[in-house]
């Protein structure tokens, strides 16, 4: 009798011993603040997203959200530090493309976009453009063209391992083929930075690097692409107009450790889609020309950047050496 009432007790115990332990856990998590981690500087899509986002999860998830800017290697820095962290829920990555383009560029990535991360959600998709410094004498993409077969110039890039370093690769060296030096910065906003300042001749990144500028004067936007024209620049061509099809805008999307327990990732999903679902919050987005995504299931985006991977296979293949300068 003494025996079994022993075991009995020790079971008890062990009960509420677990579910303390489950509470504490709770508790702990609770008073802990959420990373967004953004691997490129002020004024990327990554980091427009990740701030738009913040105020948003903070409210409905009543706990502090920090945005933590982790720049450098073109995203992989931060996406390294996400994949090695704890899937507790509060490592959460806010990657663009460069998070598929990067492990094909090169195995030293650190980390495999697929088996390491586990989708949250789908943000938005943002047009790229094409621009130069005011002061060089273009006016079209056409005239450019003409210009780099002429002239050695600079390409300022969001970074090497970036979409849009991938493309402009492409596009000066391989299509054009030109000596076109591509000068990689650690995001859109100094790429931009440079066209305006005259540091880069051109610059191929997001359009949120060059939008300003462009308004401004000391840059032109010569081409975006994107599906179709941005409103804010009615005059200026989309690539595909120009017969250029092959290049396409990229995204940013919402990622956990791939040892998150699905529970944390559904909830992060639901509150995620919930917040994009808002006018207030698309409006945010559209206003840095970017489109707000319908945030679809986490399987369809996990099956979507398969294909983004062998997407970016085929065309740094094509692209070869130029694209890792």
């Amino acid at each position: 009798m003494l025996i079994i009432f022993r075991m009995l007790l020790n079971a008890i115990l062990l009960f509420v011993g677990a579910g303390f332990s489950t509470l504490t856990l709770a508790q702990t998590t609770q008073t802990q603040p959420i990373r967004l981690v953004v691997g490129f500087p002020a004024g990327g899509p990554a980091d427009i997203a990740a701030r738009i986002l913040a105020e948003g999860l903070q409210d409905a998830l009543n706990q502090t959200v920090i945005v933590e800017n982790r720049t450098g290697a073109g995203g992989n820095i931060a996406a390294r530090a996400v994949a090695g962290s704890l899937g507790d829920g509060l490592n959460i990555l806010i990657a663009t493309t460069s998070l598929t383009v990067n492990p094909v560029l090169s195995k030293d990535a650190g980390y495999d976009p697929i088996k390491d991360f586990l989708p949250v959600a789908m943000i938005a998709t943002q047009a790229h453009a094409v621009g130069v410094n005011s002061k060089l004498p273009v006016s079209t993409l056409a005239d450019l063209q003409l210009l780099v077969k002429s002239k050695k110039i600079s390409v300022a890039t969001s970074g090497v391992g970036t979409s849009s370093h991938i493309d402009v690769a492409h596009l000066f060296n391989v299509n054009w083929k030109s000596d076109a030096v591509l000068v990689p910065y650690r995001g859109a906003g100094p790429a931009g930075l440079a066209v305006a300042t005259g540091e880069a001749d051109v610059g191929y990144m997001t359009a949120t690097g060059l939008m300003n500028f462009h308004q401004m004067g000391t840059a032109k936007i010569l081409a975006v692409i994107s599906d179709k024209r941005l409103p804010e620049l009615p005059s200026v061509p989309t690539m595909v107009e120009l017969g250029y099809k092959q290049y396409k805008s990229s995204w940013t999307a919402m990622f956990v450790p791939s040892s998150t327990p699905p529970a944390i990732v559904q909830k992060l999903h639901d509150v995620t889609k919930q917040l994009m679902a808002r006018q207030d919050i698309q409006q945010k987005f559209i206003r840095q020309y970017m489109i707000p995504s319908e945030t679809p299931p986490q399987q369809q985006i996990t099956n979507f950047l398969k294909n983004d991977v062998s997407d970016w296979g085929r065309i740094i293949k094509e692209t070869g050496t130029f694209a890792s300068q």
